[in-house]
């Protein structure tokens, strides 16, 4: 296999991922997620529901981070699982990735 072509991948439980290298695809994503709803909206339920501080602003940087100084170059997992949540969505639709589940067995 091509080091070009593959990936490495990695099954971690999530409360352990402190944060993610972020990028404008997965802020691209986010966006789209958000579909309507208006970034205050989505701010007052994260700070409603799980009291985690974000600002509008914030969420523009995450949705638009190319070229943008001060758009992060991570971002905190636990507030990407509250966006997500939020908007009654699952955090694995913003990585594309397949949900996998794990028995406590």
């Amino acid at each position: 296999m091509s080091s070009d072509t593959s990936k490495k991948l990695i099954m971690l439980e999530l409360d352990l991922i402190a944060s993610v290298e972020w990028n404008q695809e997965i802020g691209t994503r986010l966006k789209a997620m958000r579909g309507k709803v208006s970034r205050r909206a989505l701010v007052a339920i994260v700070q409603d529901l799980y009291g985690y501080k974000v600002s509008q602003q914030y969420i523009q940087l995450l949705e638009h981070p190319q070229g943008n100084e001060k758009a992060p170059s991570s971002v905190s997992f636990k507030l990407l699982r509250y966006i997500t949540q939020a908007l009654e969505r699952d955090v694995y639709e913003l990585f594309n990735s397949p949900r996998i589940f794990a028995s406590d067995t």
